[in-house]
């Protein structure tokens, strides 16, 4: 058995899985976010580790001899400050706290050459942005650096190891993409000594044999690092090579799994790449705005009714909702837009409009974002046949039809509960890999991946042809609000 223990933005989730995948118990609590100010948007790591021991303690009780592994997935760009003795001082800064955005423009200077090095394109959301704002504005005795998953694997294995995997570390903006190592040049820029760094190591090996009595396995059991939530939906799906995971959770997001190294052409830098695990890069692009922004909506605008009515409230009206337009970025944007300053805006209404137009294209909005990802990756040879869905927004029937006609692409649904727990599964994958299971992850399929495939949503090619007209004027208005926000009237 495996305990694999996935922390989101949102929640933690903790499955007890078979060799088979089949999730045989699990665990779920949400994640208390803090919004000390505007644009915060912080977690405590020792509300976490809490939360972390009371899951683990949950899922092994009545297992306690059955655990072969523990593998970890947390989220990436989280930033953390630690005193001498590794104790937290301050919380973990999580992708969405935008405060950070007041320095990107230093990063700008250094943009294309750090992208080249780490594969991260100048952003606010970067661990190395939050750094720079953080000397500028905290004055906090900094000694250790953590991004979360290094502070909790310190705690977990009672302060033996200050560790993090290579996948983790790659959505730093501070690891080197090709050498696997704390990069000299973005460690300049951010003016971190390397000693202030967890050890980077991979995450599909095992780190150590221990015992955990705390949470009663006194028996040792393998623990493995695994990687980044978003690399480890498409190991948990098997997806590699021609096939992309699209992921509807907090975060709307594109990722293809390569053995290359692959950056973008354009001088934009449009989307990433990280290490995920094994050898294989993640290369893809993540928008701050999938269910965030669609929660957000229903919940101030729509008196959080059922994901199913809001299926009703769309069904039959037109598409690009008669020409009004959503720019669905209530938390800033990163990718392929890079810019904090972009919100959430509605064009085109008029008195002829209704609030199903503006749900419509709500929806519409984050199909286009998707869509702009998706042409990005196309221009630099990286084309997708089918997308696998992930996270809780694939059983939302009216967002996945919409994606699937904006993208033009085949969209494949997995049962529910597979499809939460991609990320949890992926870490399975990695963990059987790291004992000896299979030679590769690509060669390790679960077979409640393989059964769980309910069905195939495919787009009407004429609807594409008309979406492909509306998304240029998205893309065009998108441009245009990005120069009239931006500080400098320029696109950041």
């Amino acid at each position: 058995m495996f305990i694999s223990i996935d922390i989101g933005t949102s929640s933690i989730k903790i499955i007890l899985s078979n060799p088979n995948g089949e999730i045989v118990k699990s665990f779920r609590d949400e994640i208390p976010l803090h919004i000390p100010q505007q644009g915060a948007a912080e977690h405590s790591p020792n509300e976490i580790y809490q939360l972390v021991l009371k899951g683990v303690k949950s899922i092994v009780k009545g297992f306690e001899s059955s655990i072969e592994a523990i593998v970890f997935s947390t989220y990436l760009h989280g930033l953390g400050m630690l005193d001498a003795g590794f104790n937290p001082i301050s919380n973990i800064l999580t992708h969405l706290d935008s405060r950070a955005g007041r320095v990107q423009s230093l990063l700008e200077e250094h943009g294309v050459e750090l992208y080249r090095r780490t594969g991260c394109p100048p952003l606010f959301i970067y661990p190395i942005a939050k750094i720079l704002w953080l000397q500028k504005t905290s004055g906090l005795d900094v000694k250790y650096i953590s991004f979360l998953k290094d502070y909790l694997i310190y705690r977990f294995t009672s302060q033996k190891f200050f560790t993090v995997d290579y996948g983790v570390a790659s959505g730093s903006g501070l690891l080197n993409i090709y050498s696997l190592r704390w990069d000299d040049y973005a460690l300049s820029i951010a003016g971190v000594d390397e000693k202030m760094l967890p050890e980077v190591v991979e995450g599909a090996k095992v780190l150590e044999y221990m015992s955990f009595p705390e949470i009663g396995l006194r028996d040792k059991v393998a623990l493995v690092l695994g990687s980044f939530d978003g690399a480890l939906q498409n190991i948990g799906y098997s997806i590699y090579g021609d096939e992309a995971i699209l992921n509807l959770g907090s975060t709307a997001v594109l990722r293809i799994l390569s053995r290359n190294v692959i950056l973008d052409r354009d001088k934009r830098m449009r989307f990433f790449c990280y290490y995920a695990a094994d050898g294989y890069r993640v290369v893809g692009a993540a928008s701050n705005n999938g269910m965030t922004a669609l929660e957000w909506f229903r919940k101030v605008f729509l008196d959080n009714i059922e994901w199913s009515l809001i299926n009703s409230i769309v069904e039959g009206v037109e598409l690009c909702s008669n020409n009004v337009v959503v720019l669905p970025f209530v938390a800033g944007e990163r990718f392929p837009y890079r810019s904090p300053y972009l919100s959430y805006i509605v064009v085109g209404l008029g008195l002829s409009h209704e609030k199903k137009h503006v749900v419509r294209a709500s929806l519409e909005g984050i199909a286009f974002v998707l869509k702009a990802m998706a042409k990005a990756l196309e221009e630099n040879g990286l084309s997708f046949t089918v997308a696998h869905c992930a996270g809780g927004g694939c059983s939302i029937e009216s967002l996945v039809k919409i994606v699937s006609q904006s993208l033009c692409k085949s969209i494949a649904i997995y049962d529910d509960n597979i499809a939460r727990n991609a990320s949890s599964l992926g870490g399975v994958v990695v963990a059987m890999k790291a004992l000896g299971y299979g030679d590769s992850i690509s060669k390790i399929l679960l077979d409640s991946i393989a059964r769980s495939k309910a069905r195939v949503v495919e787009p009407s090619k004429n609807l594409c042809l008309i979406y492909d007209r509306c998304f240029t004027r998205f893309e065009t208005l998108v441009e245009n609000v990005i120069r009239m926000l931006s500080p400098n009237g320029d696109k950041e």
